[in-house]
């Protein structure tokens, strides 16, 4: 009997082709065909979920009106409202960095073959662009920023950058910027070398002198800034707030153009063993404090305040009204997590919103900062 079960158990006979319970036998090409829509789809409702109480930024769906109702068993209404949706992602980028990119180049065009898929329970709708292939200039452009901001350096510039913080080299003038008479001594970029101190006027106002050149060479690609030097907070408040003491520092004859025509206008602020920086914004009508300990001081921003309208009167002949300005101690911004790297986070939120980017590095990014200041300040020239 156990003979005759086992037998049964595993008999070779072919099953019968009445036998509804057992699945027809698909080519090798449908099984993946039916896999692939399966995670298509999972992809696709995950996300929809994601932003269904927010404006949406991306999707990554590259099918058409018909095969999108075969699938997902979406009926379309083109009378419903829509929400569009640009679809930036790719291999080497995450959702959000697609998101900033198109919030950066502001992107208007639409492309061809959009499907609609149903959003929420009112009936509005998503329209999903497909972009992720077809926009090779914004993703020329992601690329090119990354590389312009993080931009390892070459064999002959690390050596450049070890030579000049040898010590044979300390009592060594460097370099010399002949515009604005400053030279860099091997003892002074001490302070650019790991774990140290930036500590130096010198090497800080030098560098702001080649952000500045930066913006000079390049004016389609920076914002117009003006970047005061590190005196210049000090010679406005000490003892007291003194807009006299600095009236011909800004003469249009040493600058070229007047403060109100700028953007934005940075001020270095040096505490007593601390740095920060305040701005004055003027595309977006604010005046900011970025403290990377994320402190504040209202004292600060009233006396920037006050200059900026005493400057304009003085060299405009108008009378600003500041009234509805905002006044921001920002913090969503990189905090340093030492008690050395101060300085360096100051120039670094100068560069980043220079450039008109937001503020994407952290103190991981530190010592690489350090090595590439000293390479542009050798060079005489910021990236």
């Amino acid at each position: 009997t156990k003979r005759k079960r086992g037998q049964d158990r595993f008999s070779d006979k072919p099953a019968s082709s009445s036998d509804s319970t057992i699945p027809p036998r698909l080519s090798r090409h449908k099984v993946r065909e039916f896999h692939a829509r399966c995670r298509g789809f999972l992809r696709f409702r995950s996300l929809v979920r994601r932003n269904k109480t927010t404006k949406p930024t991306s999707v990554c769906v590259g099918i058409g009106h018909e095969e999108a109702s075969n699938l997902f068993g979406y009926k379309f209404d083109s009378s419903k409202p829509v929400h569009e949706v640009i679809d930036l992602v790719d291999e080497d980028s995450s959702i959000e960095q697609a998101a900033q990119v198109v919030e950066d180049d502001k992107v208007e065009k639409e492309y061809s073959s959009p499907c609609r898929a149903r959003n929420d329970e009112k009936g509005s709708y998503l329209r999903v662009v497909p972009l992720i292939r077809r926009s090779p200039r914004l993703k020329k452009k992601r690329a090119e920023v990354s590389r312009e901001l993080f931009l390892p350096l070459k064999e002959e510039e690390d050596a450049q950058v070890k030579s000049a913080f040898s010590v044979r080299n300390r009592m060594k003038v460097l370099v010399l910027h002949k515009n604005s008479g400053i030279e860099i001594r091997g003892e002074t970029l001490q302070c650019l070398k790991p774990c140290a101190w930036l500590n130096d006027d010198v090497v800080i106002n030098l560098y702001l002198e080649l952000l500045k050149e930066r913006e000079t060479r390049d004016p389609q690609k920076y914002f117009k800034c003006h970047f005061f030097n590190t005196f210049f907070y000090v010679k406005l408040t000490r003892p007291s707030y003194n807009y006299k003491a600095v009236r011909r520092w800004t003469r249009h004859k040493r600058l070229g153009y007047n403060l109100i025509d700028c953007d934005i206008i940075f001020v270095p602020i040096h505490g007593v063993v601390h740095w920060t920086l305040a701005v004055i914004n003027k595309r977006e009508c604010k005046f900011m404090y970025l403290d990377s300990l994320n402190g504040s001081d209202p004292t600060i921003l009233t006396a920037v305040a006050k200059y900026f309208v005493d400057e304009v009167k003085d060299k405009n002949g108008k009378t600003i009204d500041i009234s509805s300005w905002g006044m921001e101690y920002v913090k969503d911004l990189p905090l340093q997590q030492n008690g050395y790297d101060c300085g360096l986070f100051m120039l670094k939120y100068i560069d980043f919103y220079s450039r008109g980017l937001g503020l994407k590095f952290s103190q991981t990014n530190m010592p690489y900062f350090r090595v590439r200041t000293a390479k542009e300040i050798l060079r005489l020239q910021a990236d």
